[in-house]
């Protein structure tokens, strides 16, 4: 799906991955069934509305000592994307964020990414990809959201860690401040740096599983 006009987004070191138009190695394509815990009925519809090609408005470098962030796990323990370096690329995916009241629900479009990203987890460790998805939220609230995360995930943990930005600090050094956050999407090399960036102006603006997949596919060819 395209969308018309700019978007507000960016590209990180990318001039030659948004330009290359070559076939993917990786032939399987993104699976189009939601499975997981959190599915509604609807979501698959609003995945549908996820972009596969998303425009590049802006390039820019940002080294990895530009984005040292930290994150809580399910289990309250931190996680460093420093951690990953060196190992693996990372698919940091920051969603709009916790609900705002008690009780209340997630963001459908965030839901319908998360479940994207679960139905299609094999092919991103294919492409040797870490995904981390990012809720960003008060520190009020973070014992409310790590105990509906895991309740959501009952027996069937999800392949693809949920994390807590808590008192939105990753948000902010990564200038995605909106209504909550801005639904953001970046990926990482084994360096640490961020080669893509996709910054989303409302809850759908974002890349889809295709986009991602064909985004770390360049980003091999380009070793």
């Amino acid at each position: 799906m395209t969308r018309p006009g700019v978007c507000f987004c960016a590209l990180f070191c990318a001039a030659a991955l948004a330009g290359c138009s070559d076939e993917p190695k990786h032939k399987s394509y993104p699976k189009v069934d939601y499975g997981y815990a959190f599915d509604t009925s609807n979501l698959p519809s609003i995945a549908k509305q996820f972009l596969d090609d998303p425009p590049a408005a802006k390039t820019r470098t940002v080294a990895a000592d530009k984005v040292p962030l930290t994150f809580i796990d399910l289990d309250g323990k931190q996680v460093d994307l420093a951690s990953f370096r060196g190992k693996a690329n990372v698919v940091l995916v920051m969603t709009k964020g916790m609900p705002q009241s008690p009780g209340g629900v997630f963001c459908p479009g965030c839901l319908a990414q998360m479940n994207a990203l679960v139905a299609n987890a094999a092919e991103f460790k294919k492409r040797g990809a870490e995904v981390l998805v990012v809720f960003p939220g008060p520190s009020e609230k973070a014992g409310e959201f790590l105990t509906t995360a895991k309740a959501r995930e009952g027996d069937k943990p999800s392949p693809i860690p949920l994390l807590l930005d808590k008192d939105m600090a990753a948000v902010t050094v990564l200038g995605i401040t909106g209504d909550r956050a801005k639904p953001s999407t970046y990926i990482l090399d084994r360096k640490g740096n961020v080669v893509y960036a996709y910054v989303g102006e409302h809850t759908t603006d974002r890349p889809s599983i295709k986009a991602l997949l064909g985004q770390l596919d360049k980003l091999a060819d380009n070793k």
